[in-house]
């Protein structure tokens, strides 16, 4: 039945949501794609794309489909043919049609949320919805996050919650959480981890949502909503002190810290590799030694990692442009620019990656690359 277990597309060359997959990672571990490439298609959706979903040879996004003309957002869950991006079916509306919404893919079935907490399945296939739930008084800027037949999320308000994925119907909340805020939800099978930007996190078990371990920071408060990421057996998760930039890995079996690193950007991960951006500075550091192998360096001081896939590290650089680096020489093998160069006097943050209207990201399934450009467009890209 969808929504229980894995397909096998989703286990290789796919992406399955923000940051790749439910380990926020950005790791396409069976990708195919490989600069150089070229333009297959270009669709404009409106004002702005969320982080696409790509699996086999179909693609997913969030958009808000209002031109400017509106006076407000349209967010609509779109469906395109990977190769022409002509849709696989009629755009549909979300429920409570507000910012802060996204899209997932598990079990054979596409989630999203809104911001006020609206959750709903949709069959990838039709764009039919399969069902949706309401949460009460929810703040919510990321999707859910599938695994092994349930989803997992918190609703922004102090509960974490796991739904099943085939029916939306409640198995666990677990309550307070150390913040309110609206820090996105990663899962692999050592728990659930929820992380408010190093101020405090929890790890919870998968199945009862018991409470594994939990950090907190006496007396501060006022987290956002920095990414965790699960990688090198640790949990990763960046402060949103401007003075203190760092990123803290802590043990994934003994919530114990292991090191803290100049970060102001989510770090990914390769093959025995971290990588880790801070002032424009994207280092590529062995996951064994945590010396530096290579160095990128960004001409406006601001960078971050979004993918990491066949070998290839996809670097969004605040200049402007999507570079793509060769994993293990750091030699630029490709870009494309997304959107025109900043004003020399702008004010540029390497990633808020929970401040905007969706989620960024980008995607990669069967040799091919979907990259959000400006003002509402969806790029494809294909082998050279």
């Amino acid at each position: 039945m969808p929504g229980r277990t894995a397909t096998a597309a989703e286990l290789t060359d796919a992406t399955l949501g923000y940051r790749a997959d439910g380990r926020a990672d950005s790791l396409v571990v069976g990708a195919t794609a490989a600069p150089p490439y070229k333009k297959l298609w270009s669709r404009d959706f409106g004002t702005v794309v969320s982080a696409p979903v790509a699996i086999g040879d179909k693609v997913y996004a969030v958009v808000n489909a209002d031109d400017g003309t509106e006076g407000g957002p349209r967010m609509m869950l779109v469906g395109v043919h990977a190769a022409t991006g002509k849709d696989l079916w009629p755009a549909v509306r979300l429920e409570q049609n507000e910012p802060q919404a996204g899209v997932a893919y598990g079990g054979g079935l596409l989630y999203t949320q809104t911001s006020r907490g609206t959750i709903a399945a949709w069959d990838p296939a039709t764009g039919k919805q399969k069902w949706s739930v309401t949460l009460d008084s929810a703040s919510m800027q990321y999707p859910p996050v599938w695994y092994d037949g349930l989803l997992y999320l918190q609703d922004g308000r102090g509960t974490a919650l796991a739904l099943r994925a085939d029916s939306g119907a409640q198995v666990w909340a677990t309550a307070p959480l150390a913040e309110y805020s609206s820090a996105p939800t990663v899962v692999d099978a050592s728990g659930v981890w929820i992380g408010f930007d190093g101020i405090g996190w929890h790890h919870l078990d998968r199945r009862t949502g018991a409470e594994l371990h939990r950090f907190e920071v006496p007396d501060r408060s006022g987290a956002y909503g920095n990414p965790v990421v699960l990688g090198a057996g640790a949990a990763w998760m960046r402060s949103s002190d401007s003075d203190d930039e760092t990123v803290t890995a802590y043990d994934q079996k003994t919530g114990q810290a292991l090191r803290k690193l100049p970060a102001d950007a989510t770090p990914a991960f390769g093959p025995g590799r971290v990588y880790v951006a801070h002032h424009g500075k994207v280092q590529a550091l062995s996951t064994s030694t945590y010396k530096a192998a290579w160095t990128y360096t960004s001409s406006v001081d601001a960078a971050t990692v979004r993918l990491v896939a066949n070998g290839y590290v996809y670097v969004e650089d605040a200049d402007g442009r999507l570079v793509v680096l060769d994993q293990k020489t750091g030699n630029t093998a490709w870009s494309y620019r997304r959107y025109p160069a900043p004003h020399p006097q702008s004010i540029i943050n390497a990633e808020d990656d929970w401040r905007g209207f969706i989620v960024p990201g980008i995607a990669t399934s069967k040799a091919r690359l979907f990259v959000p450009g400006a003002e509402g467009t969806l790029i494809g890209f294909g082998k050279a």
